[in-house]
């Protein structure tokens, strides 16, 4: 009953044959349908049925809406899992480049080898369950961290609640799925000496000012690596971030910034407009020596013959300059953190810094940095005491015992409370 069927009630008045069957005769009961899609974890089948039609024709169409709703026809009862994410991934318009490229990624390398065979009606929880207790230790041999194992279950559940939209399958296996707990890494920023050493070390490397400029505005590496002269206001000391550039398998790929509120304009300070001006000047020396072979991309931090950054080359440098000059080792976007870190510590308003970084909500801002707004919140806590403890250290010994002189000397009639007399608390 791959597309299901439809036949007429019949009850105990009906006549019957010898052997039990209904014998022919014009009826007047209602019509049904029944519909299978599949079978359960136990091989039990999966049907859905319906009475109460007036005639064939009602209970027909009824049925035909219910496998048009469901998309049960015959290629969705032998449709794979795998099948299913090929055409749901080539479905993914919305997003971006680089997340298609990860899903991508963790769909080939993780949910076709082992749920790929499995029929879409017929995956269960205990197919998600063995899986996962497959991949604990992943490809390259060492073992996947539960901030991964989360990330593709995220893109599996994705996919799988879409296909509960559509109506091809009835509920999502990956609701109930009990993951391991992640154990978020903190950022580990730079403190304030560690910054000046890096400032002033990488201010003679060719991309200095891609580093300075991100560690001063808190920029993402690949809106720094997008940023178009253009969108830079030296004169009024502000830049637009309006594009990024992201690595997609080794090739550069021009979107838009992460996050709606990623559109945004950046202050930038007096020191940063100062190194764009001298970066600009040796970038003109740049073009002036390749000449023609210039390649005019219009972008303000390029390979010498004005190509775009490579961002996994800038990320590579980086990593470089910084185990040269003894710091900490930290990540490029650490330098994000770092910028947050500082203006948070230097009193900066947590709504500032959120519009600064392009975050989507303060929330994250404030998530993030839970430990800096700690201490910020102490400091405020000591300043309002300080204030508190100067105040009435300013007030003169003979001053408060004049006014408590004068509370305690008011005159109530005899015989009349304070209340009664028309003094309140």
């Amino acid at each position: 009953m791959r597309h299901g069927a439809v036949a007429q009630v019949h009850d105990r008045r009906c006549p019957r044959n010898e052997d039990g069957s209904v014998a022919p005769h014009r009826c007047r009961n209602s019509w049904r349908y029944v519909l299978e899609y599949g079978k359960d974890s136990t091989g039990r089948r999966l049907q859905k049925t319906k009475s109460g039609f007036p005639t064939r024709a009602a209970a027909h169409e009824a049925l035909a809406e219910v496998v048009r709703q469901l998309g049960l026809g015959a290629t969705v009862h032998s449709l794979t899992v795998g099948q299913y994410l090929e055409d749901w991934l080539l479905g993914k318009h919305a997003l971006k480049p680089k997340t298609v490229a990860q899903y991508r990624d963790m769909t080939e390398n993780y949910l076709m080898p082992h749920l790929g065979r499995v029929r879409l009606l017929e995956l269960r929880a205990s197919h998600l369950d063995a899986m996962y207790a497959a991949i604990t230790i992943g490809k390259s041999g060492r073992p996947l961290s539960p901030s991964t194992i989360r990330r593709i279950h995220a893109v599996l559940r994705s996919a799988l609640n879409t296909a509960v939209k559509r109506r091809m399958i009835p509920y999502s296996p990956a609701e109930h799925i009990e993951l391991a707990p992640e154990n978020p890494k903190r950022p580990r920023p730079w403190n304030i000496s560690e910054a000046r050493v890096f400032l002033a070390q990488v201010s003679t490397d060719r991309l200095g000012p891609l580093y300075e400029l991100m560690l001063s505005t808190g920029l993402r590496r690949g809106e720094a690596i997008g940023l178009r002269w253009q969108d830079v206001d030296l004169d009024g000391g502000a830049l637009f971030v309006v594009q990024q550039i992201t690595e997609v398998h080794g090739r550069g790929v021009v979107g838009t910034p992460k996050t709606r509120r990623g559109t945004r304009v950046v202050a930038l300070d007096p020191r940063t407009v100062d190194a764009l001006h001298r970066h600009r000047a040796t970038q003109e020396l740049e073009r002036a020596a390749w000449g023609p072979r210039w390649n005019d991309a219009n972008l303000v931090f390029t390979r010498e013959d004005g190509l775009p950054l490579r961002p996994e080359y800038a990320t590579r440098h980086f990593m470089a300059l910084v185990s040269r000059m003894g710091l900490p080792r930290i990540r490029l976007h650490d330098l994000r953190h770092t910028h947050a870190t500082l203006a948070l510590a230097a009193g900066v308003e947590m709504k500032i810094v959120s519009d600064r970084l392009g975050h989507s909500q303060i929330s994250v801002t404030a998530d993030l940095y839970t430990q800096v707004t700690r201490g910020v919140a102490r400091t405020a806590a000591n300043q309002i005491a300080d204030v508190l403890r100067g105040a009435s250290d300013a007030l003169p010994t003979d001053s408060l015992q004049k006014s408590a002189d004068e509370g305690a000397g008011e005159r109530v009639p005899h015989g009349r409370s304070r209340l009664q007399s028309g003094h309140t608390a």
